[in-house]
């Protein structure tokens, strides 16, 4: 009688390695579906992110380690800033220089979601590029519906999340202009930053959201290139 035993030995093997292959490939497309995902999560949470801090980036203030520390005039614009971009702002009534009139209370919202229970006096700020003004009889800001005016847009390089929940984003802060602009020949690029800054976010557990607590100086554009132009040498 035939000895078949070789035969099914190398059957069994082929299966086993055919069951092998297959799970490693099933390993490979798991691992890589949640690499894109992470990488989707991770975009997702930079634009969530930059959109936040937007409103003082704009500004550009001088550094401080706690939102108590802030002008009223820095407050108060980030407070307008975040009301332009979040709310529909045709709903407030407009004169015919197409300036808004807020309640106050509309704009408290807008900054507590930034900064928190932080301590500011209601008054006009801003300059001739925009001027916030405060009717303090009526409890109302005026404003520009659409400022005309060229700010700092950012650019979250890096997150870093701390044990107590709070984060550490370091930011590049794109010059005034057009985000994306091009040359003669038509090829886009996207302006160098102009400085970088460190801001710190904590969490907020009664919103389930982050806010802005500190903004400390990194380096700005001149002190990069410097190091750059050092290890080129």
């Amino acid at each position: 009688m035939e000895n078949r035993t070789p035969s099914k030995k190398m059957a069994i093997f082929g299966a086993l390695v055919l069951i092998f292959a297959v799970i490693g490939l099933v390993s490979t497309i798991t691992m890589a579906t949640k690499g894109i995902g992470n990488l989707m999560d991770n975009t997702r949470q930079k634009d969530e992110l930059e959109w936040l801090i937007t409103p003082v980036v704009m500004q550009d203030p001088p550094t401080f380690d706690s939102p108590d520390k802030l002008t009223n005039t820095t407050i108060i614009t980030a407070g307008v800033w975040r009301l332009i971009m979040n709310e529909d702002t045709s709903r407030y009534p407009a004169d015919e220089f197409n300036f808004i009139t807020v309640p106050q209370s509309d704009i408290e919202v807008q900054i507590k979601q930034l900064f928190g229970d932080v301590t500011y006096t209601h008054e006009t700020v801003g300059d001739t590029e925009l001027m916030i003004t405060y009717d303090s009889e009526k409890k109302t800001y005026s404003f520009p519906a659409v400022p005309h005016v060229m700010p700092y847009t950012p650019e979250i390089e890096d997150i870093t999340a701390h044990e107590d929940g709070s984060l550490t984003l370091t930011v590049g802060y794109i010059p005034p202009g057009l985000v994306w602009e091009g040359d003669t020949d038509g090829k886009k690029y996207r302006p160098e930053v102009d400085k970088i800054m460190e801001y710190t976010l904590t969490w907020n557990e009664e919103r389930e959201d982050y806010q802005i607590y500190a903004v400390s100086n990194l380096a700005t554009g001149q002190d990069m290139n410097s190091e750059a132009e050092s290890s080129a040498d």
